[in-house]
């Protein structure tokens, strides 16, 4: 976890450090990753980064969760979390999430980086961090479909998430394989294949959940 000094920072700031050290990690992998070049991208001082973070491993593992938590608060400001259930998540705003996954091909290509295995010992824990928020995530819209009526209240959230997690894993990774493929703007073709991907998901997903 980050030091106070590095909460205290703008946004800014915090974001130019966390870019830099994604690209770094990205880049050479874990162990040749470089502290010096992390701060000199990021307009700091190398002293600066161990005010921030405790070593390495710490900057590494938080960049994990900085990643994730910058596509899920972008989702976010499309469709507030609070007025979605399952179904709307992966209905709502989804040419404007394409389109950020195509903005953003540095932080997509460390976390599929992350899933495969690429980052060694640390990879069981990385994963753990990005689990964990991402259940967090998803057990707070299966909340909100019980609330609303549009999800199944006899099962136990716990086995709801598995099933969501099983429907889900490998959409999403195709997903996110064929928007790294297109090139330049997204065309009607490309989001109407990517929106049909979607909709057959949330039809499978009804099938086990919907009330």
């Amino acid at each position: 976890m980050p030091k106070r000094t590095f909460n205290r920072l703008d946004d800014d700031k915090k974001e130019r450090v966390m870019r830099a050290a994604i690209e770094e990690f990205q880049a050479h992998g874990f162990e040749q990753a470089k502290i010096e070049v992390i701060a000199q991208n990021a307009g700091v001082a190398k002293g600066s980064i161990y005010q921030y973070f405790d070593d390495k491993k710490d900057l590494f593992l938080y960049s994990v969760t900085w990643g994730l938590n910058y596509f899920m608060k972008a989702i976010d400001r499309q469709t507030p979390l609070k007025d979605m259930d399952v179904y709307d998540y992966f209905l709502s705003g989804n040419r404007e999430r394409f389109e950020l996954l195509k903005k953003e091909p540095l932080l997509v290509a460390f976390s599929m980086d992350i899933v495969s295995g690429k980052y060694g010992s640390l990879t069981k824990e990385a994963n753990s961090e990005l689990n964990r928020i991402g259940e967090e995530y998803e057990l707070k819209l299966i909340a909100n479909g019980k609330k609303r009526g549009t999800i199944r209240n006899d099962l136990d959230d716990s086995i709801l998430l598995l099933f969501f997690q099983g429907v889900t894993e490998k959409f999403t990774a195709t997903i996110i394989a064929k928007t790294k493929e297109f090139e330049g703007e997204l065309t009607e073709e490309q989001f109407n294949e990517m929106e049909s991907l979607l909709k057959s998901m949330v039809a499978l997903l009804k099938q086990g959940m919907e009330r």
